[in-house]
């Protein structure tokens, strides 16, 4: 009787065990991002969650080559992309004289696009999780 309780035991030990392996590398395998996958042109609709309404947009080229509005300025520059992260490399940008609340806008998506940001794709939003900021866009 011992070794049959001792069986089943075992049994459902490595049922569980196999079960919870199973689901913790369900996440982990998620397909990591193509360039193609983010060549499109897309329009900024939040920061952290919270609407905007601004002109703030992204297009990106089939030679990984960005270029869109912060806001009230231009930017250029050269998309790297490694599995799931994402930066905008020598970025540059025109220098207008922008009102304060846009000037904040372009300073939280600047820093985000020029450094390496999470990126993922759902329901054709792309979001670009950054360290202090989470960026939203939408396909144009």
């Amino acid at each position: 009787m011992r070794t049959i309780k001792m069986k089943f035991a075992s049994i459902a030990l490595l049922s569980v065990s196999t079960l919870l392996f199973a689901c913790s590398n369900e996440a982990n395998n998620i397909a990591p991002l193509a360039l193609k996958d983010i060549q499109k042109q897309w329009q900024l609709t939040s920061i952290d969650g919270k609407t905007l309404e601004t002109e703030s947009t992204l297009s990106i080229d089939e030679q990984a080559k960005a270029s869109g509005n912060l806001g009230c300025n231009n930017f250029f520059g050269v998309v790297e992309l490694d599995t799931n992260k994402v930066r905008i490399d020598k970025m540059g940008s025109t220098r207008k004289m922008c009102e304060p609340q846009v000037n904040d806008i372009e300073m939280s998506v600047s820093s985000t696009l020029s450094n390496w940001s999470e990126v993922s794709i759902k329901d054709q939003q792309l979001l670009l999780t950054g360290d202090k900021h989470t960026l939203t866009y939408s396909l144009k």
